[in-house]
């Protein structure tokens, strides 16, 4: 943990250890000058001016030290969030799905919390070592004899200290394991809470099979760890209160000591109490932190797989392109709920620019799959995919990955249009607001949304806007009519999507409305993971002009441009 700090800020920490250590020896200091006021007579000027300086000496060290070190554990905090927040945006996207929301929060609440707190207890757990430290120099001018015994002593409770520490360490690490999977508990308590309140005895079995032996479990390997600790802690007390006793009464009888030399030893240790105490009740903080540190540079091994030389570079965004081409691509993945692993591929497949391509297939069949790796998030097992014939690897996935807006089945909507100018585009939004039907209910303030709590379908619309403010030259919608009116569907199948296809935009949709399949350049249908069948407008029209209600435009305008 030391270390860490160290390797954070060494000028910060050396700043800390500084003024944390000349505090602490001048609390030392301080209480020596008492007690050889209190044992002989002084001159009084004199003591009052050497008072005064030591007792302002510790406040300003202390106060300089404590600064210090809370200005540095908020920087320290800030630091490791977006380190981790950076992790996570670098990271390969099946590894983040691997680990689970729950337990990157974690990581950026508990484990970060964790590392803050021990390094606020730094300054202090410094000023009170320093203080031991100095006092058992002032112990050792008194009487280096009796200092030996007492350093003696001191050794062998440290040393059993050392020996019985683990104990309560294994604790620490199994109750932030368990925490983990109270996290999970939580994140299902309030994205379910819907289908637990409509289910009675789902919600009570969930609570006292569920969180409870979560609960229970964090709390009982908790207790243990606080009890250990309790224990140790207790054990420093024991040795202490012997120590006072064997310098009160066993010590006069091996060695003749004046009373002033056991006065002075009985005060600095009594003094000593306080410090020793403070010491000793940090150390489940700072196992805590170890636990949590340790965690967090584990996140990088879990997380992050590419070597220097896939750092992000080679493609570049661009507004236009000549294809995106599929050669061999398989992906294959183990489906928890079926028991079983699902392979898909191999995919042959070509894109081009202004082509409105729907993806179609049941439920499972590969096409959500087969769309992230057509954008990147997925990496191929086998195969290659290029983008205008250079092919996509780990040197240039991020910068592939720029050119497509996506919006997913379960997307997320920010409040805010991050990484867009809305200023600049300020007519585009309004006349998107008003073609998506949204004016009436939002409008951007600041490059912000005035409000995202709206309807499924209505966000969905939002999300439409950020794409189309995006003006990336690849476009994939995963299901995006599901959540619509019968009416902005129609508008969507018939106005929306021809628009960005004369726009020269390609599109994939993922869709199960039939009725508009007349609509795309191609349909490409999967089954279990293969390719099924590839069908063209002509292939679908003579089924629409039986089954459909909206007549096929004659002429598609482009109603968004």
């Amino acid at each position: 943990m030391l270390l860490f700090l160290w390797r954070s800020s060494w000028i910060t920490i050396a700043g800390v250890l500084l003024t944390g250590v000349i505090s602490g020896l001048s609390n030392a200091a301080l209480i020596a000058f008492i007690n050889t006021r209190l044992v002989g007579q002084m001159n009084i000027p004199y003591a009052i001016g050497w008072f005064a300086g030591l007792a302002l000496t510790v406040l300003v060290s202390r106060t300089a030290s404590l600064y210090l070190l809370n200005r540095f554990s908020t920087q320290l905090v800030r630091d490791l969030r977006l380190r981790i927040s950076r992790l996570i945006l670098h990271a390969p996207y099946p590894n983040l799905q691997k680990m689970g929301k729950s337990a990157l929060l974690s990581h950026l609440t508990e484990d970060v919390t964790a590392i803050a707190s021990a390094s606020e207890l730094f300054p202090v757990l410094c000023i009170n070592f320093a203080i031991l430290v100095g006092c058992m120099a002032y112990l050792s001018w008194l009487s280096w004899q009796l200092a030996l015994v007492l350093a003696g002593i001191i050794l062998f409770g440290v040393t059993t200290f050392n020996f019985f520490k683990e104990i309560p360490l294994r604790s620490v690490r199994i109750a932030r394991g368990e925490y983990d999977v109270l996290g999970r508990g939580f994140t299902a308590l309030t994205e379910g809470v819907r289908e637990l309140k409509l289910h009675r005895r789902r919600s009570e079995a969930f609570v006292s099979q569920s969180l409870s032996n979560s609960a229970e479990a964090y709390r009982r390997h908790s207790f243990r760890a606080a009890a250990a600790y309790l224990w140790l802690n207790q054990w420093v007390q024991l040795l202490y209160y012997l120590t006072i006793g064997a310098i009160l009464y066993a010590f006069p009888l091996w060695q003749t000591l004046n009373q002033e030399i056991i006065s002075g030893y009985v005060l600095v240790f009594l003094f000593m109490m306080s410090p020793l105490t403070i010491v000793t009740n940090s150390l489940p903080a700072f196992s805590r932190a170890k636990v949590s540190l340790d965690k967090i540079l584990q996140l990088d091994e879990k997380l992050v797989e590419r070597s220097l030389a896939e750092r992000p570079a080679g493609l570049a965004v661009q507004e236009s392109f000549t294809s995106l081409t599929l050669t061999g691509v398989t992906h294959s993945f183990h489906r928890e709920k079926e028991n079983r692993n699902f392979t898909l591929g191999p995919i042959d497949l070509e894109f081009h620019p202004g082509e409105l391509v729907f993806l179609v297939g049941g439920n499972g069949s590969g096409k959500t799959t087969l769309a992230m790796l057509s954008i990147g998030l997925y990496h191929p097992a086998s195969g290659m995919i290029s983008w205008n014939g250079c092919p996509v690897d780990g040197g240039n996935r991020d910068a592939y990955m720029q050119n497509f807006s996506v919006i997913f089945s379960d997307f997320y909507l920010f409040d805010e249009l991050y990484g867009v100018d809305a200023e600049q585009h300020r007519g585009a939004v309004e006349d998107y607001l008003q073609r998506l039907h949204l004016n009436h209910k939002v409008e951007i303030i600041d490059g912000r949304f005035s409000s995202v709590s709206l309807s499924q379908g209505q966000r969905k619309r939002l999300a439409l806007l950020v794409a189309y403010l995006e003006d990336r030259p690849f476009y994939v919608f995963d299901e995006w009519a599901a959540d619509q009116d019968p009416e902005f569907k129609h508008v969507f199948y018939t106005e929306l999507l021809p628009a960005l296809k004369a726009r020269g935009k390609t599109v994939l949709a993922i869709t199960h409305d039939e009725k508009y399949f007349y609509l795309a350049d191609r349909c490409i249908k999967l089954d279990e993971g293969n390719i099924a069948a590839i069908e063209y407008p002509q292939g679908y029209a003579g089924q629409v002009a039986v089954n459909a209600e909206w007549p096929r435009p004659a002429q598609t305008e482009t109603s968004i441009s």
